[in-house]
């Protein structure tokens, strides 16, 4: 086991010190369970160094203690000065459209702030410091790992009301369920708004060799597993869940296996009243696909159900949408 950190050519390219919020206690260095102790800029040299894609921080200013950070489409996302009140994302209107939680919270320092934007929480021996940066379209937090000793196990929790599920491809997505009533039958479906998308983990070690890590959901908390306790890797080592801004417009409609079976037998309008409320102007759009793709739901086995996926995004005039097929959940 390679207990050691490779820090020396981080350093040359770190700026040593850093700055902190105005009132904010400013810790100057994360003393792990080795009695190493890195820096600030330490840590946004490392993270920069070993994660996948570069974020570059938006835009920030400071307000009530907190780092506000500009979005895309006049939004803003909200890092705050104490761990135990995590990161929001607010839209151009004020409503708050995510909240997530940061792991460890209760054992972490407040924030400090990096030359590159970003903003770091201090662990313990037992607690792995955390490293958030805000991005014009997305938001990286990184848990930084000392030694086998710390946990392999991080939670984010988007809160009550939200629910976590797990894509095919190992990336999850937050969502809340509306339920929308047709005035004209009074028949109520509901439909699911997405408030986070978070990309593949990744999680690596201070030499860039990957760790074998992945996600969980348990209600409305994203679980990252990192298993880093199980090879010959060298510390510190970064692991991250990248949480991209949903768009203004980002809606789910799911079928069950009746409906879906009612879509290819008969069409979408033989649903009536219960057809997409919300995203009905979506579903004219993609009947076609719908009826298509509910052929593939019900010809499988065992047997899936189908859904459409509707988003607007800030930068790209135009709807966007896309029909797949899907097993779980209200598929039943």
């Amino acid at each position: 086991m390679r207990n050691h950190l490779r820090l020396a050519s981080l350093l040359t390219a770190a700026i040593v010190g850093s700055s902190s919020l105005a009132a904010v206690p400013a810790p100057s260095a994360d003393t792990g369970a080795d009695g190493t102790d890195l820096t600030t800029e330490e840590i946004t040299a490392l993270v920069a160094e070993v994660a996948p894609a570069p974020i570059t921080a938006t835009q920030t200013s400071e307000s009530s203690g907190q780092i506000v950070a500009a979005l895309d489409g006049d939004g803003t996302a909200t890092i705050a000065a104490a761990p135990d009140d995590g990161v929001s994302v607010r839209s151009s209107d004020g409503e708050e459209t995510m909240s997530v939680s940061l792991p460890g919270a209760g054992h972490l320092d407040d924030a400090t702030v990096g030359e590159d934007g970003s903003v770091t929480y201090f662990g313990d021996a037992n607690t792995p410091s955390i490293n958030v940066i805000a991005g014009e379209e997305k938001i990286r937090a990184s848990a930084i790992i000392s030694d086998t000793s710390q946990t392999e196990r991080f939670e984010y929790d988007f809160g009550g009301g939200v629910t976590v599920e797990i894509q095919q491809d190992g990336s999850a997505i937050a969502y809340t369920t509306e339920e929308i009533t047709d005035p004209d039958t009074g028949v109520t479906a509901p439909v699911e708004k997405i408030v986070a998308d978070v990309a593949t983990p990744w999680a690596r070690d201070a030499d860039g060799i990957d760790v074998p890590t992945r996600y969980e959901a348990s209600g409305s908390t994203l679980v990252q597993v990192v298993e880093h306790r199980s090879g010959n890797y060298t510390y510190p080592i970064v692991a991250d869940p990248t949480f991209d801004r949903p768009n203004f417009f980002q809606y789910r409609m799911r079928f069950n296996r009746a409906e879906t079976a009612i879509i290819y037998d008969k069409g979408l309008g033989a649903l009536g009243g219960l057809a997409c409320g919300t995203m009905a102007p979506v579903c004219l759009l993609a009947a076609g696909s719908l009826v298509w793709n509910a052929g593939i739901a019900e010809k499988s086995r065992p047997k899936k159900c189908v859904q459409v996926t509707a988003t607007q995004p800030y930068v790209v005039p135009g709807l966007v949408w896309w029909v797949d097929t899907y097993r779980g959940g209200p598929c039943r």
